[in-house]
């Protein structure tokens, strides 16, 4: 007695679903690996917090920019004073190359304050440098105490 082979064809409706859950699952999944990454960035966390700790900062760098210890792309310090105690958040943008010869960078600087002594101290600031060539080395030209006015 031998069975007669099942057919592995499925009716219309069947394959029309799988279809329908196909398409539903890239987003899903797309969801499922960001869901994913943000809570690998949630677990990263105490790792920085003892690292700007153990350091008192966290510093990110420009490349090609004159002076790049003082225009960081991204400063996260302590401030431990008596009068003061939070979080100093730094970052700088180029604002303005106009060419080879000159640079605008502008800074931000702002403070998360949980002890304070008053008054608001978050600034930016503007400083342009330029130079005669490619070969020379930038010379500080004019520093604003405002936010850049040639931002482009």
């Amino acid at each position: 007695m031998s069975e007669p082979l099942q057919s592995t064809q499925m009716p219309a409706d069947a394959a029309g679903d799988l279809a329908v859950s196909r398409k539903r699952s890239r987003p899903r999944r797309l969801g499922c690996w960001l869901l994913t990454a943000i809570w690998f960035l949630m677990l990263l966390t105490p790792c920085g917090l003892f690292y700007l700790a153990a350091n008192g900062e966290i510093r990110l760098e420009h490349g090609q920019i004159p002076e790049p210890h003082a225009h960081p792309r991204l400063l996260i310090s302590l401030i431990s004073e008596s009068a003061d105690r939070g979080l100093r958040l730094e970052s700088s943008t180029i604002t303005a190359a106009d060419s080879e010869l000159s640079i605008c960078v502008e800074t931000s600087v702002s403070f998360l304050l949980w002890e304070s002594s008053g008054g608001n101290q978050n600034v930016k600031f503007c400083d342009c440098y330029a130079r005669a060539d490619q070969d020379s080395a930038w010379i500080l030209a004019a520093t604003s105490g405002a936010a850049c006015a040639n931002a482009g």
